[in-house]
């Protein structure tokens, strides 16, 4: 069919870097961690190979520093070669981490990978069987900031389908790494597609012409860059998306799991305590192994790469061992980790606990009791619930939190001075001041 083409958007490859694993897992384990970034690209390699792609978008960062190893160039260079012996193009974009700042590569590239250049915005036309079917724009960072609104010049005709490359946090007021937002972009005339990078979370923020999308990064490399990493799959026909899919690329997921400790449950030692989190670990984690991909991917060929989880377990309720968990020291705190991880085996995955969060409080009588003795408490309640999601009230909550939290999503600009949160912290720091405040009312009114 005229027209017809398929391709593969990936960003933020970080190729170099390694994830971060806390305690000493097993020497197979920490060599994964070591190569899993490299497998990752190969990953998307072959995932290209597998889905025949006529071209590959890599929209920025595809190394971990500008600084680029000789191993990390080779790499990249040898994998491409794989996708020219095909005819897959690649069309690459540098970002922040690998702005080309009038460097040289290390090695010539194949004739198949195509770097846009950073003096100017560069427009490339795409063929297949002598026709052109698609229109590709884009310029690479320069400097390790770009605060040229770029965009601006991406000027093309609507004769075919336009794909423009952008790598940027898709803030008006960040002026780092190419200020704009997400009606800017949509004001760009004819474009079809926007192919962005920069954020490491995968985000289709416009599912109708222009597509704009973030497909995240491939594979994360720390708590900050949890679940499932991979690349969007887009398949166009006489200009028009026709199918556009998640593909997992990650061989190794970074996932928070929270467990609640329940107060029928005696718990008195750490003996207990290991035992009941064991025990809910294997549930929750039997549970997320049998679909471990948390974007449906159609080609089940592609999940059996995956190899495991490392996680942080935060652990929530009621128990009579809250003094002995709260005074516990940072010893046994990582013995006690070793302990758990010791005892954790699955079948089929390997699972690594890297963490552990105590968002425990001590017993207390009955919320539902304490409300028939004094209706303070289901006042407390009625005030409670006016922080829930997307509500008003919660949102000047969080303004006056004070300048000392910030919200961060992108995890490679952590201002190390100010605290993250997300709407999980939120939630936790609410629920927690909802149980210290009837604790205290409780006390005070002699009914504990």
């Amino acid at each position: 069919m005229s027209g017809t083409f398929r391709f593969i958007h990936a960003a933020d490859l970080h190729i170099g870097s390694f994830l971060n694993i806390n305690g000493k897992p097993s020497k197979e384990v920490q060599a994964l961690c070591r190569e899993a970034v490299y497998n990752g690209f190969e990953s998307i390699c072959t995932t290209a190979i597998w889905y025949k792609v006529d071209f590959i978008l890599i929209c920025g960062d595809v190394y971990d520093s500008y600084l680029r190893s000789v191993r990390g160039n080779r790499f990249f260079i040898n994998q491409c070669l794989r996708l020219s012996a095909i005819n897959i193009g690649v069309y690459v974009i540098y970002g922040n981490h690998d702005a080309s700042n009038e460097k040289q590569e290390l090695f010539h590239m194949p004739e198949n990978v195509h770097i846009l250049s950073s003096n100017s915005v560069e427009m490339l036309e795409i063929y297949k069987d002598g026709e052109v079917i698609a229109k590709i724009i884009g310029k690479s960072y320069r400097q390790r900031s770009e605060r040229e609104k770029v965009y601006e010049n991406y000027l093309l005709n609507n004769d075919v389908f336009n794909i423009a490359m952008l790598h940027t946090t898709l803030k008006g007021d960040n002026i780092n790494y190419i200020p704009c937002t997400l009606e800017e972009l949509k004001r760009v005339p004819n474009i079809d597609y926007w192919a962005l990078g920069h954020i490491h979370k995968t985000n289709i923020l416009s599912a109708a012409k222009p597509v704009i999308a973030f497909p995240g990064i491939p594979q994360g490399r720390d708590m900050g860059e949890r679940g499932q990493g991979g690349v969007f799959y887009v398949e166009v026909a006489k200009k028009e998306i026709v199918n556009m899919e998640f593909l997992p690329i990650a061989k190794v997921i970074y996932k928070s799991i929270e467990i609640i400790i329940g107060e029928e449950i005696e718990i008195v030692n750490f003996a207990d305590l290991m035992l009941e989190i064991l025990e809910k670990s294997k549930e929750v984690i039997y549970n997320i192994s049998e679909a471990p991909n948390e974007l449906v991917c159609s080609n089940e060929a592609l999940k059996d790469e995956f190899k495991g989880y490392i996680v942080r377990l935060v652990i929530k309720g009621r128990t009579q061992l809250q003094d002995k968990i709260s005074h516990m020291k940072d010893e046994d705190y990582k013995q006690f980790i070793e302990d758990i991880n010791a005892e954790l085996s699955l079948e089929k995955y390997f699972l690594w606990v890297d963490s552990i969060v105590f968002r425990t409080t001590p017993l207390m009588k009955d919320f539902e009791s304490l409300k028939i003795q004094n209706s303070i408490f289901s006042d407390l309640d009625e005030v409670i619930s006016l922080y829930g999601q997307e509500k008003e009230d919660r949102i000047k909550l969080v303004k006056n939190w004070g300048a000392i939290w910030k919200q961060q999503i992108y995890t490679e600009n952590i201002d190390e001075d100010k605290f993250d949160f997300d709407d999980e912290l939120i939630e936790d720091i609410i629920l927690q001041a909802r149980q210290l405040v009837i604790e205290k009312l409780a006390e005070a009114l002699e009914i504990m």
